[in-house]
């Protein structure tokens, strides 16, 4: 609307014809000033002049001797809008036209009758203390029965509004009348006049829009020398429009010919994106659009602009982001315009080579040290049963190999938790299921062994499911670590009780709540438990042989399958987990 009204404004034909207007406004505006200034106070003075007549009038009237001041009173002003007051010289009110004068109070302090009893003509306009409306009042001097009285005439100030308003209203009528002619008069002139350089200015406007097809009119007399230049103009951009456009159409093809992103900045504008960049950020291809704009990662662009501020060629990593990218950021800056930066910005995908750098990383790092301790234990254990052996000892010798054993044990399982950990890294076979009763009876029975050695109960609630099929959307392999790895903790870390395994379902999800009897973890350390090789040593069972891998593994197994996974704990009370995963239909 704004830029309509701009438009409109800018028009040649309408600035002339405003011109013309403006000069006939300002003799409007002194004819409509007279109208509400002078006019109010030359009605006002008129009115007054005339109740002053009406007055003296009356006067004549209160000089006879013989009259009925009451019945003289109402004859005067019958048949009008007026009002007439007689007020003795002490204020008493001796007749009124409306009002009953024993009613009125005294009105010895009202100006215009004060002047009155002086023996001059007093005026005022103000609000009638009886009637409450706004009167203007006239009073004159007077004799009744010989003696000094106050003959005042009011009227109201609406009557004298209305007055003013009917003359107001013809003359604001006839100023109307004026402004009209006025501006068919401009009007004609105007279109008269700027008709033909309006055929030249529609001309080049079509051609600045990009239809260099639009005819140029002949144009005669002083505009003949416009009209052929913007022929010449309308050729000339032909050609050089033609060549730029099919040098951008080679700049495009090159570009989206990329795997990599790339942006051409002017400033902190986008001049120009590839297709990689769209598909990459999910940009809405768009003219010019800053970078807190333009729906780019918040750390990319501030990365972005600090290289830009650099003024030279930069290379950066960035990342991960929220969603787990990260990226090599290259800015180059581009000679231009003075007036303008330009700027060359290369963004590079690199998750995936990110992503296995820390992992091989994280494995190596992890792997080394928790291999660590079973190894040096071996080799301990094994040079003190080599020991005993020589020394003839051979219980003490075999008591080495036990633990040499366990050891072993130890670092099999430890082995076998990280090809868990690392299969887990890769993505889930699609359409997945997994029957949860079986599951779930599977890894009680491989499980039973260990639990009936140290006399604990192992048992299945399904009362809550017990009409219907549980199936969640997850790999069976994946289901069965979880189940392990929890039923594992669980039976290590309870002397005694019980170890249940509950199953719950709603339409979209399926619960499994693992509940033990057994130590507990304390309260600060539930935050971490989920975090790989971290183990939880205070208040527990020392000896379990726990890798610290265990809930690690449960965790990467539910969030694989798109669930999650909670846990509760109290120290000597026991510990509840539970798994939620999407429920499969």
């Amino acid at each position: 609307m704004a830029e309509a009204v701009r438009t409109w404004t800018s028009s040649y034909r309408v600035r002339l014809a405003l011109g013309y207007v403006v000069i006939v406004a300002l003799f409007a505006g002194l004819w409509g000033w007279s109208l509400f200034g002078p006019l109010t106070d030359t009605v006002i003075e008129q009115q007054q002049t005339h109740l002053q007549s009406v007055a003296q009038a009356g006067v004549l009237v209160l000089g006879q001797t013989d009259i009925d001041l009451t019945s003289s009173v109402n004859s005067l002003v019958a048949r009008t809008d007026l009002r007439m007051t007689v007020v003795a010289s002490n204020g008493v009110i001796l007749a009124d036209s409306e009002e009953d004068p024993a009613a009125m109070e005294n009105h010895a302090n009202r100006p215009e009758v004060a002047a009155a009893l002086a023996g001059s003509i007093g005026r005022d306009i103000r609000e009638s203390a009886t009637q409450g409306i706004q009167q203007m009042y006239v009073a004159v001097p007077a004799s009744f029965q010989g003696k000094r009285v106050a003959l005042r005439v009011s009227e109201s100030l609406e009557r004298i509004r209305e007055l003013s308003a009917q003359t107001r209203s013809t003359g604001l009528a006839l100023l109307g009348a004026a402004l009209v002619l006025a501006l068919g008069v401009g009007v004609r002139i105007a279109a008269a006049t700027a008709r033909p350089v309006e055929r030249l200015a529609e001309a080049a406007t079509t051609m600045a829009s990009g239809n260099l097809n639009a005819s140029v009119p002949d144009e005669s007399g002083a505009l003949a020398p416009l009209a052929e230049a913007l022929a010449r103009l309308r050729t000339q951009l032909r050609e050089r429009i033609g060549a730029l456009e099919t040098e951008q159409a080679d700049l495009h093809a090159v570009l989206d010919g990329l795997e990599d992103a790339v942006f051409l900045l002017e400033g902190e504008q986008i001049a120009v994106s590839n297709r990689a960049a769209r598909e990459l950020f999910s940009l809405i291809p768009a003219p010019k659009r800053s970078l807190v704009d333009s729906g780019l990662p918040a750390s990319l662009s501030t990365a972005i602009r600090e290289g830009l501020a650099t003024g030279r060629t930069s290379c950066t990593d960035i990342g991960p982001d929220p969603r787990g990218r990260s990226f090599r950021l290259t800015v180059v800056p581009l000679e231009g315009a003075p007036q303008t930066t330009r700027s060359l910005v290369v963004v590079a995908d690199i998750t995936d080579r990110t992503r296995v750098e820390r992992m091989r990383r994280d494995f190596v790092a992890n792997a080394s040290h928790e291999l660590k301790t079973p190894t040096a234990g071996i080799l301990l254990l094994a040079g003190s049963a080599e020991s005993a052996a020589t020394d003839g000892d051979a219980e003490q010798a075999l008591a080495f190999v036990s633990q040499i054993r366990a050891e072993a044990a130890r670092m099999r399982q430890l082995v076998l938790d990280l090809l868990d950990l690392s299969r887990l890294e890769t993505l889930p076979a699609e359409g997945a299921i997994t029957d949860l009763r079986e599951a779930i009876d599977l890894s009680l029975a491989a499980h039973s062994r260990a639990a009936s050695a140290k006399g604990l109960e192992l048992t299945a609630d399904y009362s809550t499911v017990s009409a219907e099929d549980v199936f969640a959307a997850a790999d069976r392999t994946d289901v069965a670590i979880a189940l392990d790895n929890l039923l594992a903790n669980a039976i290590s870390y309870t002397s005694t009780g019980s170890v249940t395994v509950c199953v719950l379902a709603d339409e979209s999800d399926v619960r499994l709540v693992i509940t033990d009897t057994g130590v507990g973890i304390p309260t600060e350390d539930l935050p971490r438990v989920f975090e790989r090789f971290y183990r939880v040593d205070r208040s527990r069972v020392r000896d379990s042989g726990g890798t610290g891998l265990g809930l690690s593994l449960v965790r990467h197994v539910v969030e694989r399958s798109g669930g999650h996974v909670a846990i509760d704990s109290a120290p000597d009370v026991g510990t509840s987990v539970t798994i939620v995963l999407p429920r499969a239909r």
